[in-house]
């Protein structure tokens, strides 16, 4: 490549496409001529000459303080996958613009961050699914050993905010393979562990306000932790030193957040869920029952008619927000009421409403893989044979527009239900095919394993 062609001071995204920048602040001409996003170094990141970088032994040593180099032209065009069509679907619907930016610019700073974009990139790139799946795995385990290497070599300090986004970016890889099991939990807990930090040094300096790449991780991290439990069978709560009350006022220092799924509502999704695995509930436990339903009831937007109709159609935020409080108030009925059953009228009447929103959805707001957790807990809940049959072939195309893991996993799940429950008899009408008796999906939610446990039958 001709040096002319390069550019040592340009935005970053010409130093990729190694082509000449206008340094331009903003936007440069090149990345308005070819509408690509125009992405400049993080501030504190110094820029390291590419050949020095190259007779480097290893790039773990300098992954913390230069840019990525891309080693081919495979990886460069992986990235741009990434970034033009993987991000979209992977981020939260909402999120803010200035967050994809900084995720993109904070991943060509350090080389464990892009591996792991490289890594969800692989799982959607066109190709066989062995293909995709080792080459996946491939940088996965690049990122993974970079990480360990500098927490062996002591080079981290445990706060660095490319460290929380590497650790969220893991979770959401293992929640989009599609394997037999999620191993989320894991990064999880290492997020959680990174935010309390995060936020301990953040009180000592007396910060003001949040960064909007710092609240987006915030609320990634306690909408990943309130979504993955039912389809976790290993995931345990996260320990008390886990601030999630001061998780939340760091969210909620601005007043207002862009993301679709309220991270507050999402906190008390995660306390109830927490709930389900300590039946029976003692004295301070049902006292946050009542907490909790007060807190919920605040999402639910009034309802009219027999089968729950909105009587506004509201925001995608409202309808998202809706539809996991409705679910939510589901299984924290059961949690309070543990002897109560799938078809009494109270819980027939939340599946309702919920089916009725799913079935008005012509505009596709639930049609992507955010909402594995309300279609779960309510194949649990629905009576019907069709109620199921929809359910099963609203997933099969949410799986066709997403191929993300958790869907496959939930689709093979509500099989499993709706095999057992269709030769027990357990369908309102059905005559059983078997004389075994099995446990209803409704009752396994309140047990230590719950409903995944049904996922490897």
């Amino acid at each position: 490549m001709p040096a002319k062609w390069r550019t040592k001071s340009g935005c970053l995204t010409c130093r990729m496409r190694r082509k000449k920048c206008d340094e331009e602040n903003g936007t440069c001409r090149a990345c308005r001529r070819n509408g690509l996003t125009c992405i400049w170094p993080l501030k504190g990141v110094a820029s390291v000459d590419s050949r020095a970088i190259a007779n480097t032994s290893t790039n773990i040593d300098i992954a913390s303080h230069c840019l990525t180099t891309f080693h081919n032209r495979a990886q460069e065009s992986l990235f741009t996958y990434f970034s033009s069509s993987v991000l979209p679907q992977l981020l939260i619907p909402g999120t803010p613009r200035a967050s994809c930016d900084g995720l993109l610019s904070m991943g060509i700073a350090y080389p464990a961050l892009m591996n792991s974009l490289l890594a969800c990139a692989a799982l959607y790139q066109p190709g066989t699914a062995e293909s995709k799946t080792r080459n996946a795995l491939r940088y996965y385990s690049n990122a993974l050993g970079m990480t360990r290497s500098m927490i062996e070599n002591s080079t981290l300090e445990g706060t660095e905010d490319w460290l929380l986004v590497l650790t969220l970016i893991m979770c959401i890889f293992e929640r989009a393979q599609p394997g037999p099991s999620c191993g989320a939990d894991s990064h999880l807990l290492g997020a959680s562990r990174i935010m309390t930090m995060k936020l301990e040094a953040a009180a000592q300096s007396d910060q003001d306000e949040p960064e909007t790449m710092a609240m987006t991780c915030a609320a990634s991290l306690i909408y990943h932790a309130s979504t993955t439990t039912i389809l976790s069978p290993t995931t345990t709560p996260a320990p008390d030193s886990v601030c999630w009350d001061q998780v939340q006022e760091y969210l909620e220092s601005t007043q207002q957040t862009d993301l679709a799924m309220p991270p507050s509502l999402c906190r008390v999704i995660l306390e109830i869920t927490h709930l389900a695995s300590r039946t029976p509930l003692n004295y301070d436990d049902r006292l946050l029952v009542c907490s909790l339903r007060l807190e919920l009831s605040t999402w639910l937007i009034p309802q009219s008619g027999v089968d729950g109709e909105n009587t506004a159609p509201g925001t995608d935020i409202q309808k998202a927000a809706e539809l996991y409080a409705l679910t939510a108030d589901i299984l924290l009925m059961k949690i309070a009421q543990p002897d109560i059953q799938a078809a009494d009228s109270k819980i027939q009447q939340r599946a309702r409403q919920i089916l009725s929103n799913l079935k008005s959805d012509v505009y596709g707001v639930f049609w992507n893989q955010h909402y594995s957790w309300p279609f779960t807990m309510l194949a649990c809940t629905v009576q019907r044979e069709t109620e199921m049959v929809f359910l099963l072939g609203r997933l099969q195309r949410m799986w066709e527009c997403s191929h993300w893991g958790d869907i496959k996993r939930t689709i093979h799940l509500l099989t499993t239900i709706y095999r057992r429950r269709k030769a027990s008899g357990q369908f309102n009408g059905s005559n059983p095919q078997s004389s075994e008796k099995f446990v209803e999906p409704f009752d396994l939610l309140l047990q230590p394993e719950g409903i995944s446990s049904l996922i490897a039958t």
